[in-house]
């Protein structure tokens, strides 16, 4: 996931850094603001996630540690970001049920959709998923179709749906996270050089 700071974000933050030159080093004014960037990233994951959840009926299990911090900043690079799962989630993610010899699944709220000639199954492992008879294609995604196996079997397919990255990009969720981290970082770096000045103080006391 790619979300600047606009200018004014940026103008804001180096007037914050400013007013602490007189009390704080160039060093400690940078260490704390990567902090106070790292901070806003990690508080912006439960974001996304929620963001994700209000709008498509995953299980949160499926939800879970698929965003994490990367590449963090530090005092020689203020700049950090946050790094989503690309890979596709199964079906079985969005609480599917059978109907017959089709699965019904909302995976967006609010919008219903049926797969065909697909179903239910737990395999030995115990991995459950909606599978289908054909397979995934560069070109067209899954294809129906009854080809065979080397073992003489059709070949059986797990389906599969958007990911975590394309749900976390939408422009609507991208603008609301953006928006959070916005107010978000400019408190964070103010509260933490106040927090530095606090702690020299009080060590020269």
């Amino acid at each position: 996931m790619k979300i600047e700071f606009t200018e004014e974000k940026r103008g804001e933050i180096q007037r914050i850094q400013q007013a602490f030159e007189k009390e704080l080093s160039p060093k400690e004014i940078l260490k704390g603001t990567a902090q106070a960037i790292n901070s806003t990233l990690s508080r912006s994951l439960p974001r996304i996630n929620k963001d994700v959840k209000d709008k498509y009926n995953i299980q949160q299990k499926y939800l879970s540690r698929q965003s994490l911090v990367s590449p963090k900043a530090h005092s020689g690079k203020l700049y950090g970001g946050i790094r989503i799962n690309e890979a596709q989630l199964p079906i079985i993610a969005f609480k599917p049920k059978q109907a017959g010899s089709n699965i019904t699944v909302m995976i967006h709220k609010g919008k219903r959709q049926i797969i065909r000639n697909s179903f239910i199954a737990t395999m030995a492992s115990g991995h459950k998923g909606v599978f289908a008879r054909g397979r995934y294609t560069k070109k067209s995604g899954f294809e129906p179709g009854r080809e065979k196996t080397r073992s003489g079997k059709i070949r059986i397919t797990e389906l599969r749906t958007a990911s975590v990255f394309k749900m976390g990009v939408s422009p609507e969720i991208a603008q609301d996270v953006q928006g959070f981290m916005g107010n978000e970082v400019t408190a964070r770096v103010h509260g933490i050089l106040t927090s530095r000045v606090a702690k020299i103080a009080a060590q020269n006391q």
